[in-house]
């Protein structure tokens, strides 16, 4: 008798490949859209794709979606086109928040599609780059499933359920003044150089840079 032997390739997601098979069904099974998630150490094949260098790239790149932010609040100055102006940023407590970065560097938008094998859904990656001593955004939620990546620096987030927002969702309006009225634990995470953490949408945050900081968020809409 014959016998045919198939041979099947699987073909995991990022997520997968960072945690393992096993850890990233414990993550979608148990975490995912419920509760947050940290892994030490475990995405440091993330760092090659948004590392200072990287980043001197995306901007020379023009980008239209840029933030420029510090302590909280957006400010009215042009976006930099360059890590040496950045820098000039930096040192005046200000940094940036790149919206949609995968449509302007493969690397980026390479990580993007294969995250999506794990986690499906309308993707997005937001590249932060914090100085040392400052924070950009206050407390806020988001309307995605968050995956934080560390690539360089040290950052601390600072989180809790938000038990105070109805309804939170891609068309919902956002009104982060009700954070005043949150009384849900505190939580905290610092991330180094290839950490990932987890925030489930709505979740409130809000993060410190201990050192010039970068990282990446990937944001995923959850599929209807």
């Amino acid at each position: 008798m014959l016998v045919r032997i198939l041979r099947v390739t699987v073909h995991m997601g990022v997520l997968a490949d960072w945690l393992g098979a096993g850890e990233a069904r414990l993550l979608r099974g148990r975490h995912l859209g419920r509760a947050p998630y940290a892994a030490p150490d475990r995405a440091r094949g993330a760092i090659p794709s948004c590392d200072w260098g990287q980043l001197d790239a995306l901007l020379s790149k023009q980008p239209s979606d840029v933030l420029v932010v510090a302590q909280g609040h957006d400010l009215p100055l042009p976006a930099p086109r360059s890590l040496p102006e950045l820098r000039t940023y930096f040192a005046r407590g200000v940094g940036l928040a790149v919206r949609k970065a995968e449509r302007h560097r493969s690397a980026l938008a390479t990580l993007c599609d294969s995250f999506a094998r794990d986690v499906p859904g309308e993707q997005r990656v937001i590249v932060f780059a914090t100085p040392g001593g400052h924070s950009g955004f206050g407390w806020h939620y988001d309307a995605e499933d968050v995956f934080i990546v560390q690539t360089e620096g040290d950052k601390e987030y600072f989180f809790r359920e938000n038990t105070v927002t109805e309804r939170v969702g891609k068309d919902e309006p956002m009104d982060f003044s009700t954070y005043r009225k949150e009384r849900s634990p505190l939580m905290s995470c610092r991330l180094l150089p290839g950490d990932l953490l987890y925030l489930p949408r709505g979740y409130w945050h809000v993060a410190r840079a201990h050192a010039d900081a970068l990282s990446i968020s990937i944001g995923v809409f959850p599929s209807a």
